[in-house]
């Protein structure tokens, strides 16, 4: 375990050194570097080499005759006054024997400081050691005793003791030499060698971060060649692609790997954050044509992100060592300082590069840390606690139209692309079914009523915002999903990159329900844990404000839910979050299906918001109708302003049937021996429908629908089919 953790430790000495190195010129310099050890990663030092693992507990002084004990254990350091301050319970008993018998002098029971340097000796150039510089005894009642019996026995075994303690970092150095030519391949090994050589500690001094010295080291830079970038070739391209998977996928695996070793829900969501940022950043890269390598910099900051909260892991899990944590963290760094560095140090993050960085992580065999998947990954789900994002309760197609018939209108929603004189009818669908999305999204939710009807509002937005209320498309004469180049399908936009291993892409592509759906789960899971929780709605502008920062979120990731009211964001997307806004306004207003015109069509007979319609305490039945026909035969013919705008916007009927004739119409009511509350009308394209009953709930609606289990009604919305 100790050899581990000296390995660890100097790969971050080294992680720092890259840090900080100025850009050289074409001689080597000596140059002094600041390193730090914090105080969790000394505190963890200290325990493993001089107390035991299970009690934390160290007897320091064991009488043969069992008349006399030192025990030391709970340590704990901080700085005090620029020096190491450990502060430890000391449980003693003094005695004598006499007569084979122990005869108790003095017991104890207190504490004991001890004030020390960290320092390097002549001798033992690349090792750090305790030096002892005072020491005193501390009684429950906090008195300080630096003198006695007690005292002179304790300061004889304790401060020996503690010269145990050191860090060697000698056997690290090959270890590293292993590791810098997969990163530094413009160098030479005589190069490596005498960079690592010429290593050697200086300076110890205490501080309230930790221990903190100097290193001085010498480094030769490389001068950067002037040569004009081609693009890549196609092996490049290829090779290229390859990378970035595989940094996609060593970055998510080892997400995985540490979300599964806490079980503290915010660091969880921490992790879930640093993934989702990340694969935005990356999708965002992938938009336009490089000559270089673009992922470098998005790759290295990454990591950089995730270190501090892999750190948390670890000393809330002090058994996780064996993770190599410290090795994984020493390596990032220094990838990010050689990064840094800039052309002089040649930096290149190979495949070798990388599978050396996993080593650090000790995977399982069975595991393969560069599998870029994209298939849906329960466990990815389950981990990382976004469990809503794939609802088993619509995976399945839904049906939104019971007859089966030629006419435009009897088109299954999948695989629909509309015409002009299909958008009275397919626009209705779609916003039917973006409410229910959202209605299914709040079922558990916790947001109150206007909370509530300003996420429905914004999923009705974003999908207008991100595809026209489009799923599909026609290419080359065949329809395919809507897409972009950079991965985003279908009505909601939702990028397979982004969200790989989270969604079942099959489905994202080919079932607008299930697109829609997780459009919608996505966006309330943005409101909640990012709009809400930072009270963008106190901000200037109230409530619709969380729509705005949800969008932001939404559409360039978690970190950017406060984007739309940053005056530094640049005016691309300065532009996008105010077309967003702008659109929701008119959803706002009621004019959602204004979503016509970005099809293209500045007038479409048809396309109407449904009327202000003040609600019924009670429903209107045709048969009562005093100023309109009743039904008494099945020429009647109910129209739309009359008895159904006098119906309660907000209940339901059930549409049985659509026809492009009255005779068909009539044939149909006669057939099915439909009698009582049903009526006739005709729609904006004179076709003839069929509606029965007016419900106050769905499920009132859903239960009599069972009459016409032949004809696999549709359950509407008054409001919906004005």
């Amino acid at each position: 375990m100790f050899d581990k953790i000296r390995i660890q430790l100097f790969h971050h000495i080294i992680a720092v050194l890259l840090l900080i190195l100025p850009l050289q010129q074409l001689q080597a310099e000596t140059i002094n570097i600041p390193i730090k050890v914090d105080f969790p990663l000394l505190q963890q030092l200290v325990e493993t080499q001089l107390f035991s693992d299970d009690s934390i507990s160290a007897e320091i002084l064991n009488d043969p005759g069992k008349c006399s004990e030192i025990i030391l254990s709970e340590p704990k350091l901080t700085e005090f006054n620029q020096h190491l301050k450990i502060n430890a319970r000391l449980n003693a008993k003094l005695g004598v024997k006499l007569l084979d018998k122990c005869i108790e002098l003095l017991p104890w029971d207190g504490y004991i400081q001890i004030i020390s340097d960290p320092v390097v000796k002549p001798d033992s150039p690349q090792q750090i050691y305790l030096q002892v510089l005072e020491s005193h005894l501390i009684t429950q009642d906090n008195e300080h005793l630096t003198s006695g019996a007690l005292w002179e026995k304790a300061r004889k075994y304790i401060h020996p003791f503690l010269d145990q303690f050191h860090i060697d970092i000698t056997p690290s150095i090959n270890e590293l030499k292993s590791f810098l030519p997969l990163y530094l391949p413009k160098h030479t090994s005589s190069q490596l060698d005498k960079m690592l050589t010429s290593l050697e500690l200086k300076d110890m001094q205490v501080n309230a971060e930790g221990i903190q010295s100097n290193i001085l080291l010498e480094i030769e830079s490389i001068p950067p060649k002037k040569v004009d970038e081609q693009p890549l070739t196609e092996q490049e391209q290829k090779q290229w692609k390859q990378k970035w998977q595989s940094m996609d996928a060593l970055l998510t695996h080892t997400i995985k790997q540490y979300a599964a070793k806490t079980d503290l829900k915010y660091l969880k969501l921490e992790l879930l954050d640093i993934l989702l940022d990340a694969r935005y950043q990356l999708a965002d890269l992938l938009k336009e044509d490089h000559t270089t390598d673009p992922v470098r910099h998005w790759f290295i900051n990454s990591w950089s992100r995730l270190i501090p909260v892999l750190k948390k892991i670890s000393i809330k899990n002090p058994n996780h060592t064996s993770l190599a944590l410290m090795t994984l963290v020493t390596s990032a760094d220094a990838l990010q300082a050689l990064d840094k560095l800039g052309p002089t140090i040649g930096l290149d993050i190979s495949i070798n590069g990388l599978r050396r960085l996993a080593r650090m992580l000790n995977y399982p065999q069975s595991i393969n840390p560069f599998n870029y998947n994209e298939t849906l990954d329960p466990e990815l789900l389950r981990l990382l606690q976004l469990n809503s994002v794939n609802k088993s309760n619509f995976l399945q197609p839904l049906n939104f139209w019971p007859i089966n018939s030629a006419t435009a209108a009897a088109k299954p929603l999948d695989t629909w692309v509309p015409n002009t004189n299909e958008l009275d009818t397919y626009l209705p669908r779609v916003r039917y079914l973006l409410l229910k999305s959202a209605r299914r999204s709040l079922k558990n939710s916790s947001l109150t009523a206007e909370q509530k009807d300003v996420f429905k509002k914004m999923v009705m937005t974003t999908a207008w915002q991100e595809s026209c209320w489009q799923q599909y498309e026609v290419k080359e004469q065949k329809i395919t999903p809507l897409s972009s180049s950079t991965g985003d399908t279908g009505i909601m936009q939702i990028n397979e990159r982004v969200w790989r291993g989270f969604v079942d892409l099959h489905k994202l592509r080919w079932n607008i329900a299930y697109n829609a759906q997780t459009g919608s789960d996505i966006l309330l899971n943005y409101m909640t844990r990012y709009a809400i929780k930072n009270a963008e709605h106190r901000q200037d502008g109230g409530l619709d404000n969380l729509a705005r920062s949800t969008y932001s979120a939404y559409n360039g990731g978690p970190s950017q839910s406060s984007r739309y009211r940053n005056s530094k964001a640049p005016q691309s997307l300065k532009k996008i979050d105010k077309v967003f806004y702008e659109k929701y306004l008119k959803v706002k207003q009621g004019k959602e299906l204004s979503v016509a015109k970005c099809l293209g069509y500045t007038e479409i007979s048809g396309i109407t918001n449904k009327p202000t319609l003040q609600p019924h305490k009670q429903p209107v039945s045709p048969t009562k109708q005093s100023s309109k026909k009743t039904i008494t035969s099945n020429k009647t013919i109910i129209h739309r302003k009359s008895w159904i705008n006098k119906q309660n916007k907000n209940y339901f009927t059930l549409q049985l049937g659509v026809f492009s004739s009255k005779k068909a119409a009539n044939k149909f009511i006669q057939h099915h021996k439909v009698m009582g509350n049903y009526a006739v009308f005709q729609n904006i394209k004179n076709q003839y429908v069929v509606i029965y009953g007016y419900y106050s709930t769905h499920q009132k609606a859903k239960k009599e629908s069972q009459l016409f289990k032949q004809t696999s009604p549709w359950i509407r919305s008054f409001k919906d089919i004005l």
